[in-house]
């Protein structure tokens, strides 16, 4: 690889072991994958800091990073981790994970990172803008900003993404280059009726989508003319779990796709599909790993919850009470809880019987095994029904917001479509 002044300087030691480690792991994925040079990156975001994740062997590389002299010289923040740590006893988690988690936390904040606690940092303040490079861990969050901000990233592990915080560079290969970028498949939506699509609904779409492509570039037509934020992350976060999609143009909405011709960069698509109801409810029963009725834990927020998610889960639950045998967890970040808070809706579901929880990942992970009963989890996405029984060993069902409430109230699941 060409490497600057700066960059020899680093492979070499001269800054210590720290950023030599991390320069050397970066040369080494360049070297992989072809990279001719570095490029700067303005913004990280740190995907496997979860203790459940990342284990002991992170905590000792972190700390032999930050020994060796190592700092992140780029916007850092971090996605969630496997507790909450204000409702940590009331969540039924054990202690030990707690003291772990703190542990495998405390490099990161003295290497200078942003403990955001969430997969919505473009929400919190970490956002890159069209054009300019990004290391993020986290597939979701990667995927949302290569098709809705028009950032470049590729899907990164977090050895990588934590070696370019520390950087500040990136090797230039895959999605970092404009020519590797273009669509290759056609999907339509112009069969759906937008007007009644749930979020979860689209979840199972972008889910066919993966399934589907596995690693081809989509772009996708049909969108109605208004297509909000949740709608966006719903239909593009399961793609990287279902398949190996890391970039989703969505005509008129991608800047770089204002229309599907210049997407496919005035080639013609490999191939097309369509989307239709039957593709739908296969996502939904592909989804569901068993046709038991208790229902132990629904949960919320995979990816985290947005205010407009919450408020809805809010107005399903005001007034009522889920049952004895069912917990109800709503997942975001602790800002948006505290803005939550100010609107009274976290209230609302604390009387319901459930909790908002903070810094919580509810998918990859989720410490749903470590809380004792739990054995058949609810959730209205389809990337976190993809994640949850591998992670955490239990059983899933796949299905709306609104039946998820139900199964909550009643203890038990009926499926309404």
């Amino acid at each position: 690889m060409n490497l600057t002044d700066k960059e020899k300087k680093m492979l070499d030691g001269v800054w210590g072991m720290g950023p030599q480690s991390a320069m050397r792991l970066l040369v080494t994925l360049g070297e992989i994958y072809g990279a001719q040079r570095m490029i700067p990156v303005s913004s990280c975001h740190v995907g496997g800091r979860s203790y459940l994740i990342s284990g002991e062997e992170n905590i000792e590389w972190m700390n032999d990073l930050l020994n060796g002299g190592a700092r992140f010289q780029v916007f850092t923040s971090t996605n969630p981790c496997s507790v909450d740590f204000q409702q940590w006893q009331k969540m039924g988690l054990p202690e030990k994970l707690v003291f772990n988690q703190r542990r495998a936390d405390d490099p990161y904040l003295k290497m200078g990172a942003i403990p955001l606690g969430s997969c919505l940092p473009y929400q919190l303040g970490n956002l890159p803008l069209p054009g300019t490079h990004f290391a993020w861990g986290g597939s979701a969050g990667a995927t949302f900003v290569n098709s809705a901000f028009g950032a470049r990233g590729n899907r990164e592990g977090s050895p990588s993404v934590i070696a370019a915080a520390i950087t500040g560079v990136t090797p230039e290969f895959g999605l970092h280059l404009k020519e590797n970028r273009y669509g290759q498949v056609l999907v339509d939506l112009s069969g759906l009726d937008h007007s009644s699509l749930t979020l979860s609904e689209y979840s199972a779409i972008g889910s066919y989508v993966g399934r589907t492509l596995v690693e081809k570039t989509p772009v996708v037509v049909g969108l109605p003319p208004t297509f909000s934020q949740d709608q966006i992350r719903f239909l593009i976060s399961p793609m990287p779990t279902a398949g190996a999609i890391s970039l989703c143009h969505l005509a008129g909405i991608t800047p770089e796709a204002p229309t599907a011709e210049v997407a496919f960069g005035g080639k013609k698509p490999e191939y097309s599909i369509a989307v239709g109801p039957q593709e739908i409810r296969t996502s939904f029963e592909k989804l569901t790993t068993t046709q038991k009725e208790e229902i132990d834990l629904v949960c919320f927020g995979c990816p985290h919850c947005s205010l407009p998610q919450i408020r809805e889960i809010a107005s399903l639950l005001e007034g009522k009470k889920i049952h004895e045998n069912t917990r109800l967890w709503v997942a975001t970040s602790g800002h948006l809880k505290d803005i939550a808070q100010r609107m009274g809706l976290v209230e609302i579901i604390e009387k319901a019987g459930g909790l908002v929880t903070t810094d919580l990942c509810v998918a990859p992970g989720a410490p749903f095994h470590l809380v004792e009963g739990v054995k058949t989890v609810a959730t209205n996405s389809a990337r976190g029904a993809y994640f949850i029984p591998g992670a955490c060993n239990v059983d899933v069902i796949f299905g709306e917001t609104r039946d998820c409430i139900q199964a909550a109230l009643r203890g038990q699941w009926r499926r309404s479509k």
